[in-house]
């Protein structure tokens, strides 16, 4: 009995590893991103910030523009609010319990990844809640968007609303619910205005803002463009340049993001003229759920072999199960599809 334990353990790992490569095994990254979160006078005109796009003021129509624009400018991603309560924008509001998953899905198929971010800039006011209610709200958008989102942002201008021991909390949270990345942004400068780059330590990327882009010619100064990228990769984590431009589709715009990638950024968020940005070729990347999936198969080979009941859940809806005497079972799931089979001997 023991040798046939140990054949169907082996078995049922190698389905468990096979799922698991099959449903997204290699680590996520967004190295390359190209956004173009800024189209304009944000103060006028209603759809030049791809942050509100999510609002019910936008017509489809509207939608239908913006996207087009974000395309023609070469763009991969889309930077969007999933709450936005005061509406202090002509962009509108976005409602925090609206239904965006049509939406979200619309854009994929468009070509456009999704990063949602969760707390807008200080003047909605939502950053106003206590902690557990923006847990809760990161718990639910992720249980709700997860597989349409390519990244989060925890928030807009993080600095101006949290400590960095919040900030942190919330991102510690939100990377137990989620494999996606997750980023933080804050105000202009390395480690915003308190200049306190604690605020990143538990980061996967850095989202520079790197500011004097409201006035003037509406684009960065390039040399302090590139001092500041060059003192946020000393840091050691991914630093995408995601704010220089109040206007991205201008050629200054692209020539200033063309520069910073040049200078070691892994994406942009205010338009360039290049694809190349950091982006990581899949050969080099490690297929660390595999790995782990697998050292937690040999593990449960090991404890098969003493008689002992296992149970190996993966995060992605996989779980694997063996009960001595009794038999194996696995149990998948994708898009609330479910997929059970349980040998009993």
């Amino acid at each position: 009995m023991k040798s046939v334990a140990l054949v169907l353990a082996l078995l049922y790992s190698a389905v468990a590893l096979v799922l698991t490569i099959l449903c997204g095994s290699a680590q996520a990254d967004i190295h390359g991103v190209r956004s173009s979160f800024l189209l304009g006078n944000i103060w006028k005109d209603k759809t030049s910030t791809s942050l509100l796009y999510l609002s019910d003021s936008w017509s489809d129509a509207e939608r239908k523009h913006h996207r087009d624009r974000l395309l023609n400018n070469g763009d991969t991603h889309i930077d969007m609010y999933v709450r936005a309560t005061r509406g202090h924008l002509p962009g509108g509001v976005v409602n925090p319990n609206g239904d965006f998953l049509f939406r979200l899905r619309e854009l994929r198929a468009e070509g456009l990844e999704p990063v949602l971010w969760l707390i807008p800039e200080s003047k909605n006011g939502d950053h106003k809640e206590p902690m557990d209610n923006h847990l809760a709200f990161i718990d639910k958008t992720v249980n709700g968007y997860d597989k349409e989102a390519s990244a989060y942002v925890v928030c807009l201008e993080c600095d101006e609303m949290f400590s960095s021991a919040q900030v942190n909390l919330m991102v510690r949270h939100l990377k137990s619910k989620t494999g996606k990345p997750v980023a933080v942004h804050l105000a202009p400068g390395v480690g915003g205005f308190k200049r306190d780059v604690s605020y990143y330590a538990e980061a996967d990327y850095i989202y520079l803002q790197i500011g004097d882009h409201l006035t003037g010619d509406y684009v960065s100064d390039t040399e302090l463009a590139v001092s500041m990228l060059r003192e946020a990769m000393k840091l050691g984590k991914p630093v995408i340049a995601n704010e220089y431009s109040l206007y991205s589709e201008s050629s200054q715009a692209k020539a200033l993001g063309d520069r910073l990638c040049a200078e070691g950024a892994v994406g942009t968020g205010n338009g360039r003229n290049i694809n190349f940005c950091g982006q990581i070729p899949e050969k080099k990347k490690t297929n660390y759920p595999a790995i782990g999936l697998g050292a937690i198969a040999i593990a449960g080979i090991y404890m098969a072999n003493k008689g002992l009941p296992v149970t190996m859940d993966y995060r992605d809806g996989l779980s694997v199960d063996y009960i001595p005497n009794r038999g194996f079972g696995f149990r998948a799931e994708e898009d609330k599809v479910f997929i059970t089979h349980r040998w009993e001997f």
